[in-house]
């Protein structure tokens, strides 16, 4: 990511970066890896926030206590279906949902 500028801060999404003179924006590889194996992949649309091409942000934000709840989901799983097992208490994500 050293290759692109950075952008200021916007809210409390603090690693911002300007794409505008990239005709392609190339970024890491991004997954969320559960116990029991599920490891979901995060795509470009899950992992920024762009306001505009000069101003996109990584789309992750810290807790000022590491012991606060995380919450996953919202910008990340936009374009999975999450599936609920309530008989056996598990908790599943399909690729291709909400598009």
């Amino acid at each position: 990511m050293n290759k692109y500028p950075r952008a200021p801060a916007l809210s409390i999404l603090d690693t911002c970066y300007d794409f505008s003179g990239s005709e392609v924006v190339k970024t890491p590889a991004i997954s969320i890896v559960f116990n029991g194996g599920v490891e979901v992949d995060i795509d470009f649309s899950g992992l920024y926030y762009v306001r505009n091409a000069s101003h996109a942000c990584l789309a992750f934000a810290k807790n000022k206590d590491v012991r606060d709840v995380a919450i996953f989901g919202n910008f990340q799983l936009k374009t999975y279906e999450v599936i609920y097992d309530d008989v056996k208490g598990r908790v599943g994500f399909a690729p291709g949902g909400c598009r």
